[in-house]
């Protein structure tokens, strides 16, 4: 299904993405990993993990539930720990389970309980340098990278619940570990998240504590690559669809933001509808009668992580977002001097509006068509907004 992360055969290759990614961990970058959301970033990072160059080894590690600081480290010493790792661990180094739990256990109060790591001593919080510690026990000889995932919500998190001095107090934790040079040669962090990194980084106004992390964006497809993911999505759900290819070309153009969840969702439409008529051979009178139908109730799930990401800003944010995107809906385009007037009214006087706009472009709402000019990533975004928007939010 559309949104899930994918592995092995369902996985479509993105390689001038992984080839990007690549490039800068073989020159030695951290990386920062801009990437809206359903933009593939996970399913891209995974596979990756699955298959790495033969200089490196992976450890993936979901961060999002960590609300602390000491929550995320105990979280990459669980996941160094986890089975997928330990396999990863055994294919690359012939190291197993036995060598990872006497790295841990190595470590002052610390024990490995089931399967993760247990505090001997409760007043003892995991650091930054018990982390550095284990990399170096490890011993690797092959380079580690760290990857984690969706990294600015445990930094909205953090903020949260224990302030701005705890987020600095974090940050410059995480970046003492990026500017050791001592671990320069053994590990290599990635940072990603469905919110950008950045524009969170510039409100709490903490940019200069991600400086020296390389920055890096996901791509959307080409028509060509565009094509080939609907005939891809044929094969790999055993469809009897036979989309020829003036049809996926016409699919591409109802879409125009060719990031693979846009199609995917279209594709799935068009499917159901195909297989409601008893057809095999779809028009593009059937793709019209689908992309239709993403807008009814069966397909309105696909936009709710849309709503949910406005509903996290603050009341004001979310206001003046939500107006500039109706603002956006009513015409093709709008400027940044339309979005600068419109943040300047009394109620918005206190609202960061620069935050505002990068979120919504960074998030994968708007984008710059020409210097400060904005439209709606995708028709079928703009669609949804102009049929649903008001009722969601």
């Amino acid at each position: 299904m559309s949104g899930q992360v994918v592995f092995g055969e369902k996985y479509f290759e993105r390689r001038k993405d992984e080839q990007k990614v690549w490039r800068y961990l073989d020159r030695g970058a951290h990386i920062i990993l801009l990437a809206p959301r359903r933009s593939g970033k996970t399913s891209l990072l995974r596979h990756l993990e699955q298959n790495p160059k033969n200089d490196y080894i992976f450890l993936y590690t979901m961060v999002q539930s960590c609300t602390t600081e000491q929550e995320f480290y105990k979280q990459i010493f669980d996941q160094l720990y986890d089975t997928d790792f330990i396999k990863n661990l055994e294919r690359a180094n012939q190291k197993g389970k036995d060598f990872l739990s006497k790295v841990l256990n190595s470590i002052d109060s610390i024990n490995i309980a089931g399967s993760g790591v247990k505090l001997t001593d409760k007043n003892r919080h995991i650091t930054y340098q018990d982390l550095a510690t284990v990399i170096r026990k490890l011993q690797l000889d092959k380079k580690l990278v760290i990857v984690f995932d969706e990294y600015p919500d445990l930094i909205e998190s953090i903020y949260e619940k224990d302030g701005i001095t705890a987020v600095k107090n974090f940050m410059k934790n995480t970046r003492t570990l990026c500017q050791d040079t001592s671990l320069n040669d053994m590990v290599q962090f990635i940072f990603t998240g469905s919110i950008g990194l950045d524009s969170l980084a510039n409100r709490l106004e903490v940019s200069n504590l991600i400086n020296d992390q390389q920055k890096l964006s996901i791509s959307t497809l080409n028509e060509a690559d565009g094509v080939a993911f609907i005939h891809f999505l044929t094969s790999k759900n055993n469809s009897t669809l036979q989309i020829e290819s003036d049809v996926a070309t016409y699919m591409l153009n109802k879409v125009q933001w060719l990031m693979p969840y846009y199609i995917e969702i279209l594709w799935e439409s068009l499917e159901d509808h195909c297989f409601d008529i008893e057809k095999t051979t779809p028009t593009t009178d059937d793709v019209d009668t689908a992309y239709t139908a993403l807008f009814e109730q069966t397909y309105r799930s696909n936009f709710n992580h849309w709503v949910e990401r406005l509903k996290r800003l603050e009341t004001s944010e979310r206001a003046l977002a939500k107006a500039f995107l109706n603002l956006l809906a009513r015409s093709e385009e709008a400027s940044y001097n339309d979005y600068f007037n419109l943040s300047q009214q009394e109620k918005y006087q206190d609202t960061q509006h620069g935050y505002v706009i990068d979120c919504l472009e960074h998030d994968g709402y708007i984008f710059e068509t020409a210097p400060k000019t904005y439209r709606f990533t995708s028709p079928i975004l703009k669609d949804w907004w102009n049929r649903h928007a008001n009722r969601a939010l």
